[in-house]
């Protein structure tokens, strides 16, 4: 990185964390630590004193959450935030919650296991990069307490009668996008299947709450499940890949073992490559925000096969690395504001069905 650094404060209650992180950051090109916060209330006081650029936040503060923290960050001085999580349980949960709210992206603390120091390192550099990355300037839209689940719509719009398979692929930014896009489609009960960059233990709780905001069926996949009207299924974080399978004419789950695929595991490419083939033109691709290639090469194939492809704009995304991957490719046939994309799903799918009627 060239030019002015990044100045990063860092909330966290605990000293050793504290430590860790001013030696990451500021050995870190391109980044500086601007200050040091224990609580939420000194970060807040700290934002509008320094005035930094990005902010690392972990959760679980004295006093105040750092969920309050970061809602308020979000309201009045829209920043990048990195939550710097301990994993599992509440942790996960509310990550995904920070994630909902505007937080740019997560990373897990180190346990001294499988993510040591030397690992946590490495991951916390390239999640400052992302960061740095990442659209600023503009508060996220709200995201609404969880609902009951809508009234079955009965008969569905004639148009809607043939319900293509929508496939999602994201990453970072990518909750409240995918929240937003399944919100909207969630009246027309249409099967979706979506991979979001997580790791195991989150993925879980994001088909949980998305199950909870949009009164889908949704829930991770565990392999064999039949992909109806009304369902959605996550990929889950892992060593795996989620994939689609036409089994005689019905589309079923599958999960594959196999090594990261575009840097990835889940990945969307692997999940769009199987639709394409499995789904073939009664499909629709939606790549939204993330950094990177992942679902680009996947896009391509589902626009190959014949299904009509969506990609997020670049003004909508956090990051806009993959759908302006996807556009270079000329993967995307339709590029949308993220409030227009369900919306716009149902136009593609009215149009296909008015010209494929007898």
């Amino acid at each position: 990185m060239t030019g002015t650094p990044s100045r990063v404060l860092i909330v966290d209650d605990s000293k050793l964390m504290q430590s860790l992180m001013t030696h990451i950051v500021n050995s870190a090109e391109g980044f500086v630590v601007a200050g040091v916060a224990g609580s939420a209330e000194e970060g807040w006081d700290a934002v509008g004193a320094l005035q930094p650029d990005l902010i690392t936040l972990d959760l679980e503060l004295p006093g105040r959450h750092g969920l309050k923290l970061l809602a308020r960050v979000m309201r009045e001085c829209p920043l990048p935030v990195l939550i710097v999580s301990a994993f599992g349980g509440p942790g996960a949960e509310n990550t995904i919650r920070a994630l909902e709210l505007g937080a740019t992206d997560f990373i897990e603390k180190p346990d001294g296991e499988a993510n040591t120091f030397e690992h946590f390192n490495a991951v916390l550099t390239a999640a400052l990069k992302r960061a740095a990355n990442s659209r600023r300037g503009a508060a996220p839209a709200p995201v609404p307490e969880p609902a009951p689940a809508p009234a079955p719509r009965s008969p569905a719009p004639p148009a809607l009668r043939r319900m293509p398979l929508i496939a999602i692929g994201a990453s970072t930014g990518g909750v409240p996008a995918i929240q937003r896009v399944m919100q909207d489609l969630a009246p027309y009960r249409l099967p979706m299947v979506v991979v979001q960059h997580m790791p195991p233990g989150y993925t879980a709780k994001l088909a949980n709450r998305l199950a909870a905001l949009t009164g889908l069926h949704v829930q991770e996949a565990a392999g064999g499940e039949k992909i109806q009207p009304g369902y959605a299924f996550v990929a889950p974080g892992g060593p795996q890949h989620l994939h689609v399978d036409n089994q005689r004419g019905e589309l079923v789950t599958r999960l594959r073992p196999g090594p990261l695929v575009s840097g990835h595991s889940p990945s969307v490419d692997e999940m769009f490559r199987s639709v394409a083939k499995a789904a073939g033109g009664n499909a629709i691709g939606v790549l939204l925000t993330g950094m990177g290639r992942d679902g680009a090469e996947g896009l391509l194939a589902m626009h190959q096969a014949g299904a009509p492809t969506v990609t997020q704009s670049a003004e909508t995304c956090v990051v806009n690395g993959m759908p302006r991957a996807a556009r270079e490719l000329g993967a995307s046939k339709h590029d949308m504001g993220l409030d227009q994309i369900g919306a716009g799903i149902i136009a593609l799918i009215s149009e296909h069905s008015r010209h494929a009627a007898p």
